[in-house]
């Protein structure tokens, strides 16, 4: 006979595809019957310190609609303030009006994205609009909002890249914010 002698069978071992599929099985039911594992806090502390400087320019128009500010859709972790503290008090006693001052934690969002915390939920009295926290290839901080002050209104949008554990400035001519971000 010159036909090749036929292979001999072996008992006992599954074919790949159900190897494979025994495995995803196992895998499946692990994860399911593993403990929920705990969620971790947020990775960045965020505080600001919100001020008015007393003088009148880069007052908005009388008449101009108020601008609209979406994208109050993160849900901050709250902090305690730890860095801005005292600049508050060095705002106050050089004659500056602290408006507020909030402090909250939270991951970056997507960058470009502007989705932010509302000056509402930070608790920031006068004030409407966000604060946003994103990365990109670096971390940027962005300020969008109206603060409303003896019937005149001001409105500071500026986004910049921060640095963790650097107090930030953002310039308005008559109200400022001061932030600071901090990792861990």
């Amino acid at each position: 006979m010159t036909g090749a002698a036929p292979s001999p069978r072996i008992t006992g071992m599954k074919s790949p595809s159900g190897i494979a599929r025994r495995l995803a099985l196992a895998a499946v039911l692990a994860a399911v019957a593993l403990p929920a594992l705990p969620q971790s806090s947020p990775g960045y502390s965020i505080e600001i310190v919100v001020f008015r400087n007393g003088g009148d320019a880069g007052a908005m128009a009388a008449g101009e609609p108020r601008p609209v500010i979406t994208g109050d859709d993160v849900a901050p972790v709250p902090a305690q303030s730890r860095k801005l503290g005292g600049a508050a008090g060095r705002l106050t006693r050089n004659g500056l009006q602290v408006i507020g001052q909030a402090s909250w934690k939270q991951d970056p969002t997507a960058w470009n994205s502007r989705r932010g915390v509302s000056t509402q939920r930070l608790g920031l009295p006068g004030v409407t609009g966000k604060v946003f926290f994103e990365r990109g290839q670096y971390l940027h901080l962005g300020v969008d909002i109206v603060v409303e002050d003896g019937g005149k209104r001001y409105r500071l949008n500026e986004v910049r890249r921060v640095k963790a554990d650097e107090i930030h400035y953002f310039d308005h001519p008559a109200v400022g914010v001061l932030a600071v971000v901090t990792s861990g």
